[in-house]
């Protein structure tokens, strides 16, 4: 039997050559030689150019004519232009299109450029043979080797001759090889023989994890069935069945709700069953031994036996501090920080008849389930709960069912009321009408959040006119408004709004900075849809095929809020679902932390990022993704040794560390990738992979989102993914991400690996840009977090969304339900500084939600921030907000009370509307912050309400203090008389003598 070429790994220019190259060797000078490439592809090779290079001077041979190709193998012949010695043969160069971050991979076609002279005088049955003496890939990351090598026609006719008499094929693998192909078996498997037993080697307290690959050869399998048995060791030991499970066939949502999963094979195709086996801490060592049985519908069970040798070794880390054993995949099902537990800063629920009361906020509803009485005690600029209750609502919310032009009269028992937790309230009741039943559930947690799951069950045929939620806002407090569609700032007197698939802006915010509250229209079952409906459509119930949507009017004291779904016919027995959310805000005061927590985030190179922070009196760092510390996006386990010990220095000097990590889209460096493709559509965002009719479509704003990403993804996954963010790291590796769903079990995983990085690197928080999860997932985050350690952070960043591309959806009213759980805000790109005071205060500020927020474009604009609260980030694009720092401690602001521009208790007003003014207090100190949105500089006169401070107006110094670059110093200062440049604006100290 001729020896089969070997596999390794070589060194050179991937961006002009390929990722992957047969070594040849030719023995004799000749004008050309015929070499056989056993290349074993899985890929299509029709129409993907080749390049031969003369190892010797490194140079392109022009000579090379393909004879034949296909995905075994290629016949080829070249000319050896140096003569003997190693030529290497390029099989798939490429060249990347699109953008860095969102490319596509297009393969070079054939170049017939060889002299038509040296073809025509081959003799092709007469040439001496060159002989491949391995194939080699840039990197061992690369490499097709083993499970990517394609057992050949013949070889799998072969294996199915000899394994005719069963329904379907087994081939039990090792964690250390993941099943990778779907569509093919691998040579490895040729070579290793259908069925057989098992082995492996484990520790106690170890979760163990094997593969069986399932070859459906014959004819397709439906329902596949996993039987475990008990593994028992001669002298007694015991691993329960119970203990061992498919991920596969099983397993725990988001939610911590048990599962089942129908897996069926195509014929030809393969599917890998991913098993762990959790073994107790005090299990005996010894060998084990147990079986598997595989079954399908209508098919022969088949058996696979199965031997574990358990080590006299005990894993207290269960294994999860090593990758290659996949062991995190028991994160899958994890149900941490689950729970309905008070979290900080809230306070317990308190329930009293019907008024549920909460941190500065109180619901009361009504017979009928819903509220009728919402109210905020929150003081005018959030700074506590103190303040005088506010009335949000005008009157009772309804829910409205017409009928032949009237409306239902609901009748049903009083709601019942559940609380087994100090976190949250539920209660329910089932309404009655005139041939229609309105089933309601509610739940309130700690920190505002009321959810909603309206059924409406037709008990006959019948024709509905309309169903409508009605929400009545108090005018007094609706003077802010967000959402469907229309941009954050003042309220009109009407808003209309439809129910469109590219547009998932089904939201609204209205009310002001301390008495608001947000409504969002839900789909019937969990979704977290950010930017359109392309893959849910328009909420079914609530769009009625385009009939459903919102008025927004103003009817004398109140502001109605209107949500409808217009004309429909029911069937006896249909149930609509009308779900909604409601968010009382603020949800909490704002927090005075803000002034400690001084944030420093920056772009790689990061050599001088911890001297720079430092010197500037950063104290909260951002590590990104895409450095050298956390190269590779939302799986930050690879590098760990080199970031804690970077957290660790930084800890040192007084600097917290926090890290981008969320769940939106995966790196393809993930070493569980190829276990998590075997759950299909669970994880991974369906996409069409490389196959896209355009690979260069734009999305409309710049960049590339249908695009087949680069090179691994292209020869690895081929198929069935959504490529996303790519970054090219600093050693030449390039970081490919596919997509994530919204919601699945990953997000448990998430969680697992949240609560390992706080423990076990030392991060103290996450830097989130844009969210991939909702409010349920968000709650878990906040609490694992905090029962991890002391003082983690979320920060939470987003550009604007404000666009057509992306929904015309505002970051703060998409977000809004994540609030609760955040401690600030970074809103970022796409923001226009230039916007009038109002769109500042409600889309940018963050402050009618209870949060601070910081600036991103171009800085930011440092006075107008100011009034806010507002500076721009250390170190990102050269920002340097550090003079503010200094005047914050120098006034000691950690120590004042803000109250702003917009707060009706503000001691100082200003002679030009157009000139905004936001006060720092302290008991014998002011900081008076001014901005101008004036067209043109302007002179100002500032008027303090020097008996509303208790102060005498002519034993007070005032000052222009010196912030660098913003104000020069001014000991003395004249209120009377300032001057004002267009966009700017000033600091003013007041002091008691």
């Amino acid at each position: 039997m001729a020896q089969l070429p070997t596999y390794g790994t070589g060194q050179w220019n991937e961006n002009e050559l390929g990722n992957h190259r047969a070594v040849i060797e030719v023995s004799k000078p000749t004008n050309a030689v015929k070499v056989h490439v056993p290349w074993r592809r899985k890929d299509n090779p029709a129409g993907k150019g080749l390049i031969v290079v003369d190892a010797f001077s490194g140079k392109p041979v022009k000579n090379v004519y393909t004879v034949t190709v296909n995905a075994e193998y290629g016949d080829i012949i070249f000319e050896p232009v140096t003569g003997p010695g190693e030529y290497y043969l390029y099989y798939m160069p490429y060249k990347l299109g699109g953008s860095w971050y969102f490319p596509s991979t297009a393969y070079l076609k054939p170049d017939n450029s060889y002299n038509t002279a040296w073809q025509q005088q081959l003799n092709i049955k007469n040439l001496p043979d060159a002989k491949v003496l391995r194939f080699e890939a840039i990197n061992s990351f690369n490499s097709f080797y083993p499970m990517e090598i394609v057992a050949t026609q013949q070889e799998v006719r072969d294996l199915l001759e000899k394994n005719k008499e069963k329904d379907f094929l087994l081939f039990p693998e090792d964690r250390k090889f993941p099943v990778r192909m779907d569509s093919a078996i691998c040579q490895r498997w040729i070579e290793k023989g259908e069925g057989g037993t098992f082995y492996g080697l484990a520790s106690r307290n170890e979760f163990y994890v094997y593969q069986v690959g399932v070859f459906a050869a014959f004819h397709a399998l439906k329902k596949l069935h996993l039987q475990f048995s008990d593994l028992e060791n001669p002298t007694g030991g015991k691993i329960s069945a119970a203990a061992i499970r498919c991920f596969n066939l099983e397993g725990k949502d988001w939610l911590g709700k048990s599962f089942k999963k129908e897996v069926s094979v195509g014929k030809g195709q393969v599917q890998a069953l991913w098993i762990g086996v959790d073994i107790p801490r005090e299990a005996q060592p010894g060998v084990y031994h147990g079986w598997v049985k595989v079954s399908a519908e209508g098919d022969k069970e088949r058996s696979v036996p199965v031997q574990l040798n358990i080590k006299d070794a005990l894993l207290e880390d269960r294994g999860y501090n090593e990758l290659p054993t996949f062991a995190r995949l028991n994160w899958l099902d994890s149900d941490i920080g689950l729970d309905d537990s008070v979290y900080r800063p809230y306070t317990p629920v308190v329930l009293k008849q019907r008024t549920v009361n909460i941190l500065g906020r109180t619901l009361r509803f009504d017979k009928y389930g819903f509220p009728d009485k919402i109210t905020s005690s929150f003081t005018g600029s959030n700074n506590d709960v103190n303040g005088q209750p506010r009335d949000i609502l005008n009157g009772p919310v309804k829910m409205v069912v017409v009928q032949n032009g009237k409306e239902l009269a609901w009748k049903g028992p009083t709601p019942a009321v559940h609380q087994p937790s100090d976190g949250a309230v539920s209660w329910e009741t089932q309404l009655e009408g005139d041939g229609v039943v309105l089933k309601v559930w509610a739940k309130m947690e700690c920190d505002g959040y009321i959810n909603y799951q309206l059924a409406i069950k037709a008990l006959k045929d019948c024709a509905i006119d309309n169903m409508e939620l009605r929400i009545p806002y108090a005018r007094k407090a609706a003077i802010y408004m967000m959402g469907l569609g229309r941009k954050g700032g003042v309220r009109p007197e009407r808003w209309d709004w439809k129910w469109e698939e590219k547009n998932a802006n089904n939201m609204l915010w209205m009310g002001d900075v301390n008495a608001g509250l947000q409504c969002k229209l839900k789909n019937e079952t969990p979704d977290w849809t950010l930017y359109n409906f392309d893959k849910t459509g328009p909420y079914k119930d609530w769009s009625n095929d385009g009939k459903g949507g919102c008025h927004i009017l103003e009817e004398a004291d109140k502001v109605m809020l209107k949500a409808f779904t217009g004309q429909q016919q029911l069937r006896a027995g249909q149930i609509i679902h009308l779900n909604f959310g409601l968010l009382i805000t603020p949800v909490k005061p704002l927090d005075q932390e803000h002034w400690s927590e001084r944030y420093f985030q920056a772009d790689p190179p990061l050599a001088n990022w911890r001297k720079v922070a430092s010197e500037k009196g950063a104290t909260v760092m951002n590590i990104h993704q895409g450095n050298m510390l956390n190269p590779y996006i939302n799986y930050p386990f690879l590098t760990t040794d080199t970031l804690t010990k970077y957290v660790t220095a930084n800890r040192r000097i007084g600097i917290s560390t926090k890290l981008y990590y969320t769940v939106r889209e995966l790196t393809n460096y993930t070493p569980e990738i190829w276990a998590l493709r075997s759950l299909g559509d669970e994880i991974f965002s369906p996409g069409k992979g490389s196959q896209l009719a355009d690979q260069f479509a734009d999305d409309g704003v710049g960049g590339n989102l249908f695009s087949t990403g680069g090179p691994w993804l292209v020869e690895h996954l081929g198929k069935n993914y959504d490529a996303a963010w790519h970054t090219p790291l600093e050693n030449s590796e390039y970081d490919m991400s596919i997509r994530t769903q919204g919601l699945s079990r990953w997000h448990n995983y998430y969680l697992e690996g949240l609560n390992w990085l706080v423990k076990n690197v030392g991060i103290r928080g996450i830097y989130l840009d844009g969210v991939g999860y909702d409010r349920d997932i968000m709650k878990r985050v906040r609490k694992v977090m905090d029962r991890a350690a002391d003082s983690c952070l979320i920060d939470f960043h987003s550009g604007n969304n404000f666009h057509p591309s992306y929904g015309l959806n505002s970051p703060a009213n998409q977000y809004m339900e994540l609030f609760p759980c955040l401690n600030s805000l970074w809103l970022g790109e796409g923001y226009n500084y230039n916007e009038s005071p109002d769109y500042w205060l409600v889309e940018v500020s963050g402050i009618p939600f209870g949060l601070y927020s910081e600036m991103l474009n171009n800085c930011g604009n440092a006075y107008r921030g100011m009034l806010f609260g507002m500076t721009s980030r250390l170190g990102w694009t050269g920002c340097d907000p550090s003079a503010l720092w200094r005047l914050w401690d120098k006034f000691d602001i950690k120590n004042a009370r803000m109250v702003g521009c917009w707060d009706p208790a503000l001691p100082v007003k200003c002679s030009d509307s157009s000139v905004k003014v936001t006060v720092y207090r302290q008991p014998k100190k002011l900081l008076i912050v001014y901005a101008s949105w004036a067209k043109s500089s302007a002179n100002i006169r500032l008027d303090v309400d020097w008996k509303s401070l208790g102060w005498n107006p002519n034993q007070v110094n005032v000052s222009f203090p010196e912030v660098e670059g913003l104000q020069r110093g001014q000991a003395v200062g004249d209120l009377a008389d300032i001057k004002v440049e267009e966009g700017k604006g000033g600091f003013i100290i007041i002091e008691e003598k």
